[in-house]
């Protein structure tokens, strides 16, 4: 009786085939949506999305607060992600004859016999019809490296000539001029850099620019600007598009101060809240060794000075595919108000 009895209970406690089997059932089950759940969570994989997105999203972010568009150049040959975006680089308003400008950058005076400013678009300005010919000030970019126009370049100032006549009003570096002609019109100009037969960078030609007849008025202020940003050179007048056309080269580099005024004929008239705006790449982003961009051809993001999606460059979103090395794929997209998806 004990017997039975111990083998009774000793059969309560253990499996059997039929329990045994549902439980290793369930263990496999359970192992397999574990394992599942584990694959999806690829840290590499969201850190590729990452990487991408955040480089778009700071871009955007950059463009809305510089009030400038900014782009990000996806490379697939390298998988790097490169943002680009203007700042400004230097602002001079010509209050004080020290003639101080942003970044610690002054101009110095040269040519003028006595004082040279007067009253101006907001506050004082470099009049330089109160110079001789060849007056002018001198502002040397070669002290902060920031200075180069290579990529892009944003030029605007307020100008008020006494008399109109074709003169020089403003020159960065030999690279970029603004200069008022008689008709009132503004011609920009800018000079391109060339790769010749031995691969060496030099001076390329000339590009212009020139606003309609009798956008300047004697004695009137008025704030024009050129913008190049290796698609279009425009120039604008009180912030408005008049003239524009196509162009994809990079400018030559900066060989001579920043000089206001000093051309071969005399400008009769002041300049004030002049600002120079370049170019500048941010560091550059690797995706993971796991994951390369599923496309051979370059792709630019460009954001217009909203946030927005550049309307001209993209008439729809823009998608940028990433393949991973098993196989899988993801997509990061921006939609047309600039927004990133990943």
């Amino acid at each position: 009786m004990q017997r039975a009895h111990r083998t009774s209970q000793s059969g309560r406690r253990g499996l059997t085939l039929v329990e045994l089997l549902l439980v290793v059932t369930i263990i496999g089950i359970v192992a397999g949506i574990g394992l599942g759940m584990f694959a999806s969570f690829d840290p590499a994989r969201r850190a590729a999305r990452g990487l991408v997105a955040n480089a778009l999203r700071q871009t955007r972010n950059t463009a809305i607060a510089n009030g400038a568009p900014a782009r990000v150049v996806v490379d697939p040959a390298t998988g790097a992600v490169r943002p680009e975006a203007f700042v400004v680089a230097g602002t001079w308003r010509f209050e004080t004859e020290a003639l101080e400008g942003a970044r610690g950058v002054d101009g110095i005076p040269n040519g003028f016999p006595g004082a040279y400013l007067s009253d101006g678009f907001v506050g004082q300005a470099l009049d330089l019809d109160l110079g001789p010919r060849g007056a002018h000030v001198a502002i040397d970019l070669s002290v902060d490296p920031i200075f180069q126009l290579t990529r892009g370049v944003r030029l605007g100032f307020a100008v008020r000539p006494e008399s109109l006549g074709d003169a020089d009003v403003v020159d960065v570096g030999g690279v970029v001029r603004a200069k008022v002609r008689r008709d009132g019109s503004v011609e920009f100009s800018a000079v391109t850099l060339r790769i010749d037969d031995l691969g060496r960078p030099v001076k390329g030609e000339t590009i212009r620019v020139r606003t309609p007849p009798a956008v300047l008025e004697p004695a009137r202020w008025t704030r024009v600007e050129l913008r190049y940003d290796l698609r279009r050179l425009v120039a604008l007048v009180e912030g408005v598009p008049v003239a524009e056309r196509a162009e994809t080269r990079e400018l030559w580099t900066i060989t001579s101060a920043l000089k206001v005024g000093g051309g071969r004929q005399r400008f009769e008239g002041r300049v004030d809240d002049l600002v120079l705006s370049v170019v500048t790449r941010g560091e550059a982003v690797v995706l993971p060794k796991s994951a390369v961009f599923e496309t051979v051809d370059p792709i630019e993001v460009r954001f217009d000075a909203s946030g927005g999606l550049d309307p001209v460059v993209h008439a729809r979103p823009v998608e940028i595919p990433i393949l991973f090395d098993d196989g899988e794929r993801a997509t990061v997209r921006v939609r047309t108000l600039g927004t990133v998806e990943s």
